[in-house]
C-alpha cells in the first residue's frame, strides 16, 4: 500500500522558505538571516512571517511598524514581509501555493528550533521531500558572530540618553533615521 502511494506522490516542484518570528523590532542580525535564506533558497521563495500582536512589554512594535522598519531600513520587499496570525503556521502565505506540489520550510534560530522538532515538522536536509500538506520542515539558520539582541534594541533606541539611543541605532541598522527612531 505505501509503495501506491508513493508512486502515486505529486512531484514537488516548489519551495516556499517562511522566516518566523516576533522580530521586535526587526534589525541587522534579522536582515543577516533573511540575506542567507535569500542566498541559499533563493529571493522569490523566502518570506518573512510576523504578527500584529503587541500584548506585552516584549512585543510593543506593531506589524505595521515592523515592516516599515524591514523595508525602509533593509529593503526588504514589501510583499514578502507579510503579517500572519501564527509565524510557524502561517496559512496566509501558505494558501497561495498547492500544498501537494509546495514544500514548506520554516527558518529559525537555534532557540526556535526546538520548538519544531517533532510531529509535523521534520529537519530540512537539503532536497524536496513532501508538500506542506503532508510534512512541514524546518531549517536552522546560522548564527552569526557578535549576534545583537531584540531586548538590547529595545532597551537601548528607548533610552532617554539620545546620544545612547542614536549611538545604538547606528550598530542595529545601517544608517540613522530620526522618525525610525522614533
Amino acid at each position: 500500500m505505501n509503495l501506491i502511494k508513493e508512486v502515486n506522490k505529486p512531484t514537488v516542484t516548489q519551495t516556499v522558505v517562511i522566516y518566523g518570528g516576533r522580530f521586535q523590532p526587526f534589525h541587522r542580525g534579522h536582515y543577516a538571516a533573511y540575506e542567507n535564506l535569500c542566498s541559499k533558497f533563493g529571493k522569490t521563495n523566502v518570506y518573512i512571517g510576523t504578527s500584529n500582536d503587541t500584548s506585552s512589554d516584549k512585543s510593543p512594535f506593531s506589524f505595521k511598524e515592523k515592516k516599515e522598519i524591514a523595508t525602509k531600513m533593509f529593503g526588504v520587499p514589501a510583499g514578502k514581509f507579510v503579517k500572519v496570525n501564527n509565524p510557524y503556521r502561517p496559512i496566509e502565505i501558505l494558501s497561495k501555493f498547492d500544498g501537494k506540489t509546495t514544500q514548506y520550510i520554516a527558518a529559525v534560530g537555534e532557540k526556535d528550533a526546538s520548538r519544531l522538532k517533532s510531529g509535523y515538522f521534520k529537519p530540512y536536509k537539503g532536497k524536496a521531500g513532501y508538500g506542506y500538506d503532508e510534512v512541514g520542515y524546518y531549517y536552522t539558520v546560522p548564527a552569526e558572530e557578535n549576534p545583537i539582541s531584540g531586548t538590547d534594541v529595545r532597551k537601548k533606541l528607548g533610552s532617554s540618553n539620545k546620544d545612547v539611543a542614536k549611538k545604538f541605532f547606528l550598530k542595529a541598522y545601517p544608517t540613522f533615521d530620526k522618525d525610525i527612531l522614533k
